[in-house]
C-alpha cells in the first residue's frame, strides 16, 4: 500500500512540476494578455469620462491645449529615457501646470495611441516616467501636446524588451514606412502615416523639432532589445482619417485577443496526467499478469501441471 501511495505522489510532483516549467515559458504571454486588459481597461475608462465632459468645456481644454503648443519654447529635447530630471528645478511650476491640461480625470490618462498593423493600443499619459512608460505611452514633455494642428510636433514614448509587457516592442522589428497610427485625445482622433524608420543615438534629437506648418508625431523606443544604445523614431505625419464605410475605422477597436496560453496549460498539465494515468495502469496490467502466471510456474516445475 505505501508503494501505491509513494507511486501516486511521484505522479503528483512530476505533473506538478512540469505544470509550473510550462507556466515559466508562457510567463511573458500571459503577462501581456493581462497587461492589454489592463490597458484596454484604462482607456474605455478615459472614454467614458470624456463622454461625460461638457462639450463646450472639452472645446475649451483642447483650445488651452493649442495655446500651450503656440507659446511653447522651441529647443532641443531631452532623451525620454535620460536618467536627468524631467524639468530642471525652476520649471516645477511650468510642469506642474503642463499636467493639469488634458486632464479629465485623477486616472492620469490624457488620450490612447494606436498602432493597429502592429497590435499595439496604450493609454497616453503626461511625461515620460519610468513608471508611465512601463504601462503604457508617455508624452515628452516639452514637444506639442498631442492634439495636432500645424507646426506641431508631439513625442511619445514607451519602453520596448519588457517580460511582463510588450508596449512598443513591435515597433523594433515591425515599423515600417507607409503604416498608419492614430492618437486620440479628448474624443478626437488624428491618423498618421509613417513617413521614416530610423535609429539614432540617444543625444540626436535634431529631427525631433517642430517644422513649420507640419502636423507630426514621433514614437520613440529603445533598440536593440536587451541593448538599448539607440533610439528607434517612427516619424508620422498627419493624413486623413479612413472612410467611415471603408472598415479601416475598427481595425483598431481593443481587445486583448482569446487567452489560447490557458489551453496550453491546461492541456500541458492534462497530457502529463493523462500520460502518467496511462504508464501507472500499464504497470499496474504487468503486476497481474506477472502474478498469474508465477503460481503456474511454481507447479510446473513440482510436476504438477502435465505436458
Amino acid at each position: 500500500m505505501s508503494g501505491r501511495k509513494r507511486g501516486r505522489g511521484d505522479a503528483v510532483i512530476v505533473v506538478l512540476v512540469i505544470t509550473i516549467g510550462i507556466a515559466i515559458l508562457l510567463y511573458p504571454v500571459a503577462a501581456d494578455w493581462f497587461s492589454s486588459r489592463n490597458h484596454n481597461s484604462e482607456i474605455t475608462g478615459y472614454r467614458q469620462d470624456v463622454t461625460e465632459i461638457d462639450p463646450a468645456i472639452r472645446a475649451e481644454e483642447l483650445q488651452l491645449a493649442d495655446a500651450y503648443n503656440a507659446h511653447m519654447p522651441q529647443g532641443l529635447l531631452r532623451d525620454p529615457y535620460s536618467s536627468a530630471p524631467v524639468a530642471p528645478e525652476e520649471e516645477d511650476e511650468a510642469y506642474s501646470a503642463y499636467e493639469q491640461i488634458l486632464r479629465v480625470s485623477d486616472r492620469g490618462v490624457i488620450g490612447a495611441v494606436s498602432y493597429p498593423s502592429l497590435g499595439i493600443t496604450l493609454p497616453l499619459s503626461h511625461g515620460t516616467s519610468d513608471e508611465v512608460i512601463s504601462k503604457g505611452a508617455g508624452h515628452l514633455y516639452g514637444s506639442s501636446l498631442p492634439v495636432g494642428g500645424p507646426s506641431t510636433h508631439s513625442v511619445l514614448t514607451a519602453h520596448s524588451g519588457l517580460a511582463n509587457a510588450r508596449l512598443f516592442t513591435p515597433l523594433v522589428a515591425g515599423a515600417r514606412v507607409g503604416d498608419s497610427f492614430s492618437v486620440e485625445v479628448l474624443g478626437e482622433k488624428h491618423y498618421y502615416e509613417v513617413r521614416s524608420v530610423r535609429n539614432v543615438l540617444p543625444d540626436n534629437t535634431e529631427s525631433l523639432r517642430i517644422e513649420a506648418g507640419k502636423d507630426v508625431v514621433t514614437l520613440i523606443t529603445c533598440s536593440p532589445i536587451g541593448v538599448n544604445s539607440h533610439r528607434l523614431l517612427v516619424r508620422g505625419e498627419r493624413v486623413p482619417g479612413p472612410d467611415a464605410d471603408s472598415g479601416a475605422l475598427h481595425s483598431d477597436e481593443l481587445s486583448a485577443g482569446f487567452p489560447w496560453w490557458i489551453l496550453v496549460l491546461i492541456g500541458g498539465a492534462g497530457a502529463t496526467a493523462g500520460a502518467l494515468t496511462l504508464q501507472h495502469r500499464a504497470r499496474q496490467r504487468r503486476r497481474i499478469a506477472a502474478r498469474a502466471v508465477t503460481p503456474v510456474a511454481d507447479a510446473a516445475q513440482r510436476g504438477f501441471v502435465s505436458e
